[in-house]
């Protein structure tokens, strides 16, 4: 168990998170939940912020894709692969991801030539292909449709769980909890409050 402890954050008068405490299990996939605007996002960054100051391996997917818009699909994919790769194996590897995120064919295209759910798989492919010791995911399955949502939903739950990766999920979904039959933290109030909540 990972625990965070006194975590206080103000926006001017707005205290947003006084003496918080949160418990994130490890190498399971943890789903945090709660109204739009309570700060999931703010939580999640400080979460990050306090992993990268440790040198943490992260991979992160973000709400936005934040691709390089002036390389293509196979360039911005190739930027988190492990420089011990040969050129082959990078091939190999974004091939596959590609594949497995219904993305064929799509390898020479630019951001400003896909849709907004094409944009975010990519980013989706990018955080897998970079395979952090932890992953962090910020709604990270917004804007799919229903098909591509269902198929990757399920590739990426059997990665994590498979590798046993430490995640933390942002969702609004409930359907996406409950595919994976885990516990939620809940987020409420102001100064923000949590509770376990079972969506099984």
């Amino acid at each position: 168990m990972i625990k965070y402890e006194n975590i206080n954050i103000s926006f001017g008068d707005r205290i947003l998170y006084k003496d918080f405490s949160i418990d994130i299990k490890e190498k399971d996939i943890n789903f945090i939940m709660g109204e739009s605007g309570v700060g999931k996002t703010t939580l999640i960054k400080y979460i990050m912020d306090n992993l990268l100051m440790k040198d943490e391996d992260i991979s992160v997917v973000f709400q936005e894709p934040r691709l390089l818009p002036w390389k293509n699909v196979y360039e911005n994919l190739e930027l988190v692969l492990n420089k011990k790769c040969t050129n082959k194996e990078k091939e190999i590897k974004i091939r596959y991801i590609l594949k497995e995120l219904n993305l064929n064919n799509c390898e020479n295209l630019y951001p400003h030539e896909l849709s907004g759910g094409m944009r975010q798989r990519v980013s989706i492919a990018r955080a897998l292909l970079y395979d952090g010791n932890i992953f962090i995911m910020d709604e990270p399955f917004k804007g799919l449709d229903k098909e591509n949502k269902n198929k990757i939903i399920d590739f990426i739950y059997s990665y994590l769980k498979e590798k046993e990766k430490t995640t933390i999920i942002i969702s609004h979904d409930v359907s996406e909890i409950t595919r994976v039959k885990t516990n939620c933290i809940y987020l409420k109030g102001e100064p923000v409050a949590s509770e376990i909540i079972n969506l099984t």
